[in-house]
């Protein structure tokens, strides 16, 4: 979502009192540079330092960390606006520290490690890979263009396209991977029936090609009765 949206909602739930948690899962996928505000005399990427809002980030997108299941969470220290005296970010904190003390286990020390080195490696090397998506990303929105309407591909590594009408997800899927050899996720299993999920960051570029060509050839050949 774009910075300046993202803000507006930040600036609606503070006036009506509402917590807003705010996934960052994918900040790093910024393809079209929304969230990039560096002209404006920002951060690149930005934190709402706002007491009522909790930030949540994860290392298994944004640094190809997925199965270490790491993450953590970035609150204001902020006083209060109302009194000057503990803030609602200070406040949630400390109300999971007692969360946190009933849990008997926790995130292995080895993943800890290696979340702090990815830390330690910085944005540049993970926006290098991000960079090397981009082949992936246009074949595969090139590919899925026969479909009526497609949604996503610049804030994640996912395409959304919608089927035409009377065509079942599943079975789409089913015929894809058995006649075409590409898998693709039903869109029902995503909670958009009558769609089709489609990922760009597991093949490198030439292989993402050739499955790009084979997408389109299965869009192309088992949709043209509908």
């Amino acid at each position: 979502l774009p910075y300046f949206f993202l803000k507006e909602i930040t600036e609606l739930t503070k006036e009506y009192g509402v917590w807003l948690v705010m996934d960052n899962t994918y900040e790093h996928f910024d393809v079209d540079g929304m969230n990039t505000i560096e002209g404006n005399g920002g951060p690149a990427y930005p934190c709402f330092d706002e007491e009522h809002v909790i930030n949540i980030f994860s290392f298994s997108k944004g640094y190809a960390m997925a199965g270490f299941r790491v993450g953590y969470i970035a609150l204001s220290s902020k006083a209060s606006s109302i009194d000057g005296g503990k803030g609602m970010g200070t406040a949630a904190y400390e109300e999971m520290l007692k969360v946190q003390d009933t849990i008997a286990i926790c995130v292995s020390r080895l993943s800890q490690m290696a979340a702090l080195g990815a830390l330690e490696a910085g944005r540049d090397w993970v926006l290098e890979q991000v960079r090397s998506l981009e082949v992936g990303r246009k074949v595969i929105l090139e590919a899925m263009e026969p479909l009526e309407e497609i949604i996503g591909g610049n804030g994640a590594m996912y395409v959304m396209g919608k089927l035409p009408n009377g065509v079942d997800d599943q079975d789409f899927a089913s015929s894809l991977v058995e006649k075409y050899g590409v898998a693709v996720i039903p869109g029902s299993f995503c909670g958009y029936p009558g769609w089709i999920r489609v990922c760009y960051s597991n093949l490198p570029p030439d292989d993402c090609k050739l499955a790009a060509a084979r997408l389109k050839e299965g869009i192309l050949k088992l949709t043209s009765t509908f």
